[in-house]
């Protein structure tokens, strides 16, 4: 038997509120954080779903998103380290593993 959740309760806020949780995310994705993770965070401080507080943020267009030519950029990067990963590791297993 699995143990059941317990129901969320749903609340309701006020605006204030949901602006400040708006703000909070951007904040911490603008830090590093990533956007579930953020969106989780904030949900479990006010006591309202994450999907809630996801919904706020998307809804807001303030949401950090990165620019196409990082994503290219980002993309290349990691393709050269697994590239890269896979030639050393090739290397490795040939010298020692023999």
């Amino acid at each position: 038997m699995t143990a059941e959740k317990p129901k969320r309760r749903y609340r309701l806020l006020d605006e204030d509120t949901k602006q400040a949780a708006v703000e909070t995310v951007v904040a911490q994705i603008k830090r590093g954080t990533s956007f579930t993770a953020a969106c989780r965070a904030v949900a479990e401080q006010i006591d309202v779903s994450e999907q809630a507080v996801r919904t706020w943020v998307n809804r807001s267009g303030r949401r950090p998103r990165a620019a196409w030519d990082e994503v290219i950029d980002l993309r290349a990067r990691l393709e050269a380290a697994m590239h890269l990963n896979r030639r050393l590791q090739q290397q490795f297993e040939t010298r020692w593993l023999q």
